[in-house]
């Protein structure tokens, strides 16, 4: 049936828009997007707390479907064919993480009816060689890499913090082995070895520093996100490591996978990721596929012994 109307009954609820139609007051009338609505969405976000990363991350996913948009009227028949779009390059779990952020949005804007599900995929048993980061590269990665780069490596490696918790490396804290860091509304303690805490001591002799941030741009300001991307992937490109293998979560996963090898106490190794759930950090410690594939092989052959 038509919503809408030229003259309807008097008692039932419509409004009538400028054009001169009545339609009913609940309809949700069509609005166009632009990028100053994704703007003060943004700094919504940021008063709210969010982290920076977090912040541009949404913003990159929300433009890309705005860009896709052009003039049209947003409606959820849009999303889906956006997502649709994405899924022929990208992964599922990737379009699941862009629908969030725009799922988000819409919500903010009272746009319920543009609010999309995900979709269903199964979470792989193992992790992909091809994307994991071993220990002999890391080490390949140390020996390759400058001296600022080589403290940048060695930090992620042995502490296990995100790419946004590295502001919180001061002169002032890694001399007390404790750096408090903040994060998605939550604070913990990062300890320490004395190993660690030495060579980053050295590397601000080296370097000039006598406070402040450790991991700074030339003004003196910590280093960006993207700035460390580049740094590593340059390192990656010295040390014959592939690119894909090196970026700042792939050296958290290597130190959740080396320190439960060593200690084999998952609520500890959550505390130290800062994760909220255990299922979280479960998830780090999955097989390659090759460690996989060599236990399924082993397991069968203690089912069937050669005779």
């Amino acid at each position: 049936m038509d919503t809408c109307y030229q003259s309807p009954c008097v008692s039932a609820p419509y409004r009538q828009l400028p054009s001169g139609l009545w339609v009913p007051k609940d309809l949700v009338p069509p609005q166009r997007l632009t990028l100053s609505h994704l703007g003060a969405y943004c700094r919504r976000l940021r008063a709210q707390g969010r982290a920076r990363g977090t912040v541009e991350k949404y913003a990159r996913d929300i433009r890309s479907f705005l860009l896709f948009l052009g003039d049209r009227y947003p409606s959820l028949y849009r999303v889906r064919e956006w997502a649709q779009s994405l899924l022929s390059v990208k992964r599922t779990a990737t379009v699941n993480g862009a629908l969030a952020a725009l799922n988000g949005f819409f919500k903010w804007l009272g746009r319920t009816d543009c609010i999309a599900s995900y979709y269903k995929v199964q979470e792989p048993a193992y992790r992909e060689d091809s994307r994991t980061l071993t220990e002999p590269e890391y080490r390949r990665l140390l020996h390759a890499a400058d001296r600022r780069t080589r403290a940048l490596l060695l930090t992620l490696r042995q502490t296990g913090v995100r790419v946004s918790e590295l502001s919180f490396f001061t002169l002032e804290a890694v001399r007390k082995s404790r750096i408090t860091v903040r994060n998605k509304g939550k604070t913990r303690e990062v300890f320490l070895d004395e190993a660690t805490r030495s060579a980053l001591l050295s590397y601000c002799r080296q370097a000039g520093i006598a406070s402040g941030p450790i991991f700074r741009n030339r003004q003196g300001a910590p280093l960006s996100r993207i700035a460390v991307w580049q740094l590593l992937k340059r390192a990656a490109r010295q040390a014959g490591v592939p690119q894909t293998k090196v970026f700042p979560h792939n050296l958290r996963h290597l130190f959740a996978v080396e320190r439960y090898k060593a200690d084999p106490d998952i609520e500890a190794l959550r505390l130290d990721l800062g994760h909220s759930l255990v299922t979280t950090t479960q998830r780090y410690l999955k097989q390659t596929a090759a460690e996989h594939f060599a236990r399924i092989r082993r397991l069968s052959a203690q089912k069937n012994p050669a005779r």
